[in-house]
């Protein structure tokens, strides 16, 4: 749940706060941008997230646009600070880009597992890193789960000497390109809207993302090597543009906070649900998958990583402080 000394803070800000912005009864629309398929849980998370407001805020309509038609993650965000997109659910790697603090979670197996994970976004950390996020005009709904991070490939990738030269799509996020070369592959920054065409072009030879992605987005049509590594946690934002939320009354803020909560909680279950069945549904679609006959060494190679990159994400104090959470 929503850390509640945070969700305290915001609801009374939002009850003292002169009521202005529109009037309860005035009908309000609300643009919701992700970049999945309908099938994959961070729609059902949008879904949720507009049946709790047609029950607690009915004249909220929400209009869900996926698969990236209000433009990629980067855009999203542009969007957001700008007003021309309200909602939208974005990775941590990209969001780094615009607040910094969320750098450190794109470094290579910096979460023990995810109830660690869950529990450092419900801890004080993820409390500091919304009021982070406020001060570039993001209001924080909630965070979701964006599953375990692998690499899938054209070629079988069994061991470290098995990846040395490929190509793989990564997010444009400098910790990541750090890991990937590290590890011997060609990190290679492309859109994610553009990924399957890559694949497909063969301009390059693989990518890193989680396993429900992947099917989703069905690479395993382009890449039906897929070699489970889990070296990043997925964090993702849901986040509202802040010049929206001040347009709304008080009562209207706590209805969107509370379904922004709810919608992020019910898509971290669903999302866990769905990876747990993954593997068994991908080997009967033909994907080969793999663990690696050297895993040690893959995790030694990208600790390298976490000390080379700690000044650039935070520094060593805020990484133990994430690494220190119960």
């Amino acid at each position: 749940m929503m850390n509640k000394h945070f969700f305290k803070l915001m609801l009374a800000a939002i009850c003292t706060a002169a009521t202005t912005g529109v009037s309860a009864q005035q009908p309000v629309t609300i643009t919701f941008g992700h970049v999945l398929q309908e099938n994959h849980p961070y729609h059902a998370m949008a879904l949720r997230f507009a049946e709790e407001l047609k029950q607690s805020a009915p004249e909220i309509d929400v209009r869900i646009y996926p698969a990236g038609q209000l433009g990629d993650e980067k855009a999203l965000i542009e969007g957001l600070q700008t007003g021309s997109v309200d909602v939208a659910t974005v990775t941590s790697a990209v969001t780094a880009n615009f607040v910094p603090q969320f750098k450190a979670f794109s470094l290579p197996f910096l979460f023990r597992d995810t109830d660690h994970l869950f529990a450092v976004m419900d801890s004080d950390v993820g409390d500091e890193l919304a009021q982070q996020m406020q001060t570039k005009g993001l209001v924080k709904l909630g965070y979701g789960y964006g599953g375990a991070r692998d690499l899938y490939t054209q070629i079988p990738v069994q061991s470290l000497a098995d990846l040395k030269g490929v190509k793989v799509r990564t997010m444009q996020n400098p910790a990541i390109v750090a890991t990937w070369n590290k590890l011997g592959a060609v990190p290679t920054p492309i859109s994610w809207n553009d990924v399957y065409v890559s694949l497909q072009q063969k301009l390059v030879q693989g990518g890193e993302g989680t396993g429900v992605s992947y099917k989703s987005m069905n690479f395993n049509q382009v890449a039906p090597h897929y070699t489970r590594i889990n070296y990043i946690l997925s964090w993702h934002n849901l986040m509202m543009s802040k010049s929206k939320f001040d347009q709304l009354t008080p009562a209207q803020q706590k209805a969107v906070l509370e379904a922004g909560e709810i919608a992020a909680q019910y898509e971290r279950a669903l999302f866990l649900e769905q990876e747990t069945a993954l593997f068994d549904e991908l080997q009967k679609m033909g994907v080969k998958v793999y663990t690696p006959s050297d895993a040690p060494m893959w995790s030694a190679k990208a600790a390298e990583v976490i000390a080379a990159e700690a000044d650039n994400v935070g520094g060593k104090a805020w990484i133990e402080r994430i690494q220190a959470v119960q």
